[in-house]
């Protein structure tokens, strides 16, 4: 199995992933995860990162935090090790009322986390992680 590890951060635990553009810039980001966001949208970020999209896709109806119609556009996510080039449906939206804590710039569902066999925190020597786990070899396309 191939393992990235995360450390988390304020009490909540966090992704890290980079976001590639059709012309190869790439955005780091440090996602929010929450197994309680679901539905067929995989992450949520600022409109700021409109610019990566691979795609449009169409908007959709949210309940919860993010409330009404949303837009929505396919990313190219990587994470180094484990997922790479993988394309994820986001929610692009005022995440103000989210409440993230500092540095930290959307979030990640239930959606992305299924991607993977094993997620979860532990408590290690040096405070909590959060790791995503993948038997080797597989493709999350």
């Amino acid at each position: 199995m191939a393992t990235v590890q995360f450390v988390s951060v304020e009490d909540c635990d966090v992704v890290e992933m980079d976001i590639v553009a059709r012309d190869s810039d790439a955005a780091h980001v440090r996602l929010l995860v929450d197994s309680g966001f679901t539905g067929d949208s995989a992450i949520v970020l600022s409109s700021a990162f409109r610019r990566y999209k691979y795609r449009e896709t169409d908007p959709a109806s949210t309940s919860g935090a993010l409330q009404g119609q949303q837009e929505r556009i396919v990313l190219n996510c990587r994470i180094p090790g484990i997922l790479v080039d993988s394309r994820l449906i986001a929610i692009l939206a005022d995440v103000e009322p989210l409440q993230l804590p500092p540095g930290i710039d959307g979030m990640v569902g239930l959606t992305f986390l299924r991607l993977f066999d094993r997620w979860g925190a532990e408590r290690t020597a040096n405070g909590w992680r959060f790791f995503l786990e993948k038997a080797a070899g597989e493709s999350s396309t």
